[in-house]
């Protein structure tokens, strides 16, 4: 089992403060006619952008992340266990700094250190004809900023499309049901129905 006083922890070092913006997620009704044709959209998101106080750094100006007095900036602190094998000995993030290996002693006031602030923008959105329910679509860099400069998260708009008085669909295909007086019925002719544009056509039947 090996001797006693040897390390089973690897030291992986500080964690990176910088970090990828998470992605965001927002739900968009649409009616029938704005899936067949497509639309555009203006939608308000909330996302967490850089912080302009502190330009993200999570730091008062004038001020700057320090190394840890607790793990000597390495992010990890070692701990000893004893038992019957020996002494076991494991390392595990600092909690004093969050395993980061620096500490922020003076935070910025408007962030309370973290870099970023909670914002509300608005974003046109344009969503293609065709789009069914369910179907999610990507907006490359629209979501959260990252933290200490991290690359921005996307943003998901997840479509869901209201069901119509009229038309049902059936992938690219819509059926609606239409009367058909009996004489027309028995010797044809033409008789009109509504579009799904608002308008009126003629079929032959």
């Amino acid at each position: 089992f090996g001797g006693g006083g040897q390390g089973t922890g690897t030291g992986r070092g500080p964690r990176p403060r910088v970090r990828r913006g998470q992605d965001a997620l927002i739900r968009l009704e649409i009616d029938l006619a704005e899936a067949a044709f497509g639309v555009s959209r203006e939608i308000k998101v909330d996302t967490a952008v850089t912080c302009s106080a502190c330009a993200g750094e999570g730091a008062a100006p004038g001020s700057h992340a320090v190394p840890c007095e607790t793990c000597r900036g390495q992010g990890e602190v070692a701990h000893v266990q004893r038992s019957f094998l020996g002494e076991i000995r494991t390392l595990r993030p600092c909690a004093a700094c969050r395993g980061f290996g620096s500490v922020i002693p003076d935070p910025c006031r408007e962030c309370s250190g973290d870099g970023r602030v909670r914002s509300r923008r608005s974003l046109t959105v344009k969503i293609p004809a065709g789009v069914e329910s369910g179907m999610r679509i990507r907006l490359a860099g629209e979501g959260e900023d990252g933290a200490n400069g991290g690359g921005k998260g996307d943003l998901y708009i997840f479509v869901d499309v209201v069901e119509h008085d009229i038309f049902e669909r059936d992938g690219p295909n819509l059926y609606c049901r239409a009367p058909v007086p009996m004489v027309t019925a028995a010797l044809g002719g033409e008789i009109e129905i509504p579009t799904i544009d608002g308008g009126r056509a003629r079929v032959v039947v």
